[in-house]
């Protein structure tokens, strides 16, 4: 029975070592509809072990070092996104220490005994959200495609779709991120369930990421159709929603249904097979409470990462520019992104002596992050949502250096972003390589904050000479992105 005593500790010194990380993914679950799911998954898991409870005592156990050493990075890992407040690798990081620790307790055997269920508890973290952007496009593309084969004029750009009849967006909430989430989480238990044959149960689970994509094109289709055939009467406000779900469970039922045709039959557990002796209770030592006193080296680690060094509160200037463009001093009234709680911040309009022309320009300072300011966040903008609408994202390079472009409009204007991030000296736009630098930064104490960049010129129709203008610009002026 020690051996059910030691996991039991571990665990509850894994629970209460990491309670804010475990509950950050409960406020998630319990706000947002997509990943509502979560709330199924501990106790589904807890169930599928519990089916396997007898086994536990029949598996021979024996401590694996190499598990160990695997849990302590992973402890490093969850340190290293708590000092920069990363949450989904902090949520990843706590949720993989469980089968860590079964492995680094009770050795390789166990592990893979428990696998599915304890790997299940991935499907709790909220992840995903990257694909919205993707699956916004698939959706727009599969929907003009299917107007187009049904004989319907139509005319899109990015994720605006217009008819005769009217206009549609494919928002976030049309993307079917939800619908491919709840299909994947369902499919790979169907699976475990169903099947013994790990080829069964992996083209099952590709088939539950597929079809969730294809249908919700479908769907996206057969709303815009609903509103052409009813002259816009039907299917152009919330009520479409309800269809998206209604339509889902019937998919769902449709594809587990089609599955249950290839059922294999279950493995015999391992009940009737004689107990494994191979560790006893008077073999358990010093090294079986190592996995449990690793946990607690995350937590030594962000306290030594979290202290607040003297902040300088310089004011920013923007950069000096060269002729003919001229600094107006004066905020953009028609763009200024949002970034929460900047150190400072410095905003304004350059313009050619001759010519109408215009640049501008915004940079915002973290000179130190902590919980309600951070460089990257889902609250930062770089431009209003409530404003523009995003045409479309692509990441360019200007003088040797990847930045991101945005085009977005509005019902006047259309107007172009180029945006970049500096952090330890490095110029980056992925938050993830951004997240790694600021954490390299405190972990050297050499940074400890960073800043946004961001220029942007308005303009009409023409998306390719807006680009050479404010290529142009840079050129021109190379201090601002040098």
């Amino acid at each position: 029975m020690k051996a059910l005593y030691t996991l039991i500790i571990a665990l509850i010194a894994w629970f209460l070592l990491y309670y804010s990380t475990l509950w950050s993914m409960a406020e998630i679950w319990w706000r947002s509809d997509t990943f509502a799911h979560g709330m199924l998954i501990f106790p589904i898991s807890l169930y599928l072990i519990w089916l396997k409870k007898d086994d536990f005592f029949q598996i021979s156990k024996k401590p694996s070092v190499f598990f160990l050493l695997c849990l302590l990075a992973l402890v490093f890992i969850w340190g290293l996104a708590k000092s920069v407040d990363v949450q989904v690798v902090q949520q990843f990081a706590v949720i993989l220490m469980l089968p860590l620790i079964v492995g680094a307790l009770f050795g390789f055997k166990m592990l893979k005994h428990y696998i599915f269920p304890l790997g299940y508890l991935l499907f709790a973290v909220p992840f995903g959200e990257f694909l919205i952007p993707k699956l916004q496009e698939y959706t727009a593309i599969m929907t003009v495609f299917g107007l187009e084969v049904s004989g319907v004029p139509v005319y899109s750009e990015g994720m605006f779709i217009s008819i005769p009849e009217g206009d549609f967006e494919v928002a976030v909430a049309c993307s079917g991120v939800r619908y491919l989430i709840a299909s994947l989480a369902l499919g790979t238990l169907y699976a475990y369930l169903t099947y013994t044959k790990f080829y069964k149960q992996v083209i099952f689970v590709i088939a539950s990421i597929i079809v969730p994509i294809i249908a919700n094109g479908i769907r996206a289709y057969g709303i815009v159709m609903i509103a052409h055939l009813s002259d816009m009467k039907y299917a152009t406000g919330a009520d479409h929603l309800v269809y998206g779900w209604f339509f889902f469970g019937i998919v769902i039922f449709i594809l587990f249904f089609i599955g249950s045709f290839w059922q294999d039959k279950p493995l015999e557990a391992l009940s009737d097979t004689p107990a494994d002796h191979s560790l006893n209770d008077s073999q358990y030592s010093f090294k079986f409470a190592l996995p449990i006193m690793s946990l607690f080296l995350g937590p030594m680690m962000v306290s030594w990462m979290a202290y607040e060094p003297i902040i300088n509160n310089t004011v920013m200037k923007a950069p000096t520019v060269s002729a003919p463009w001229q600094d107006n001093h004066q905020k953009p009234a028609l763009w200024q992104p949002l970034f929460i709680n900047a150190d400072s911040e410095v905003s304004t309009i350059y313009s050619e002596e001759e010519g109408d022309t215009k640049v501008y320009y915004y940079s915002s300072n973290y000179q130190y992050e902590k919980e309600d300011k951070e460089l990257i966040s889902s609250v930062n903008q770089v431009f209003s949502t409530e404003r523009w609408i995003l045409v479309s994202k692509q990441v360019i390079k200007i003088q040797n250096t990847q930045i991101d472009e945005w085009v977005v409009r509005n019902n006047v204007s259309k107007l172009i972003i180029w945006s970049w991030y500096e952090v330890f000296g490095l110029k980056l736009i992925h938050p993830i390589t951004i997240k790694i630098a600021q954490a390299l930064g405190k972990l050297s104490g050499m940074s400890r904050g960073g800043q946004f960049k961001a220029i942007a010129l308005p303009f009409h129709e023409d998306t390719n000479l807006a680009k050479k203008q404010l290529e142009a610009f840079l050129i021109a002026n190379k201090n601002i992105i040098n």
